[in-house]
């Protein structure tokens, strides 16, 4: 009882998510916590042994308890800072960072919450320096895993993705799907030139509310860099604005004719079809010159070319 009144309070009540939200309604939050138990409950009784028989990768966790609870303070917010925490590589413990990840309530309001962590830059986990493990929202666990797979097998450049067992301080969290944090190192080990990338968000904890924008095409106000081309100023956002200026023309023939120069139409293409075939809300696009579609991880991203858009997971 104590359990769905306090999740109730911090979710629904402190934080205010927003009209899509009746899953954290007292009632439905009530009938998780039971499912819950009786899930537990199932496990205990069925002689389960945690990882035993498990064909995943396991990947495991170490988070003290001050820092759990520094995690958990005032959520969500406080689980949005890093707190600091180990992985076990090649059978050493690495210091890491750790921290909750989500622009909606699906991904963290519940006991099983997305995480990403970041490693120090002398050593990576799969060639990758931050990476998200995320707790799918929905009861079809392999959507997300399977649309970044078929987007590659597709010729776009995706994010790595596997699927994972996960262990915090020895306890199995079960499945989650590792999935790469766009970043710089995305070009790099796909034999891309680095580049702008920039980043623009709407959605959940990121929504600017009242603002009069509904579309990330409306405004470059909405945007950030994650990564920067050294080449020029950090504040040089001319590629994203000409994107979006010949958008919010697309009616008049000569931004046609623009659009189309400015976009790798093949690739275009492959997108679409990929995106019909998985009904995807993530993409990416490049604008070197190109624009080339890529699967993105919740957010509309771009680069001195590349524009990645997306909707939380």
């Amino acid at each position: 009882m104590y359990n769905s009144v306090d999740r109730f309070y911090t979710y629904k009540v402190r934080y205010e998510p927003g009209p899509d939200s009746a899953d954290l309604d007292l009632a439905s939050i009530g009938r998780y916590e039971i499912d819950r138990l009786l899930q537990k409950l199932r496990a205990y009784s069925s002689n389960y042994r945690p990882g035993a028989n498990s064909g995943l990768r396991i990947i495991h966790l170490f988070i003290t308890e001050p820092n759990i609870a520094q995690l958990e303070s005032h959520m969500p917010q406080s689980g949005f800072e890093y707190v600091k925490g180990g992985i076990v590589l090649d059978g050493a413990l690495k210091k890491i960072k750790v921290k909750y990840r989500g622009d909606t309530h699906y991904r963290w309001a519940w006991d099983k919450k997305s995480i990403r962590i970041k490693t120090s830059k002398s050593y990576l986990v799969d060639d990758l320096r931050s990476i998200n493990l995320i707790s799918p929202r929905t009861a079809e666990q392999l959507n997300n895993f399977l649309s970044y797979r078929l987007a590659k097998n597709m010729g776009l450049l995706a994010p790595k993705t596997d699927l994972v067992r996960l262990f915090i301080n020895g306890e199995d969290k079960g499945v989650y799907i590792l999935v790469e944090q766009v970043k710089e190192l995305t070009l790099r080990n796909n034999g891309w030139m680095p580049g702008d990338i920039y980043r623009g968000e709407i959605i959940g904890k990121d929504q600017f509310r009242q603002s009069g924008i509904n579309n990330l095409f409306d405004s470059s106000s909405v945007w950030d860099k994650v990564a920067v081309n050294n080449h020029y100023a950090d504040d040089f956002n001319l590629p994203l604005e000409t994107l979006l200026k010949l958008v919010n023309r697309n009616e008049k023939y000569q931004s046609q004719l623009q659009l189309a120069n400015l976009m790798d139409m093949e690739a275009w293409g492959r997108f679409q079809r990929t995106s019909r075939l998985h009904r995807a809300s993530t993409q990416i696009i490049r604008i070197t010159g190109d624009f080339t579609m890529i699967p993105g991880v919740e957010s509309l991203c771009l680069l001195s070319g590349i524009l990645w858009d997306g909707m939380s997971q």
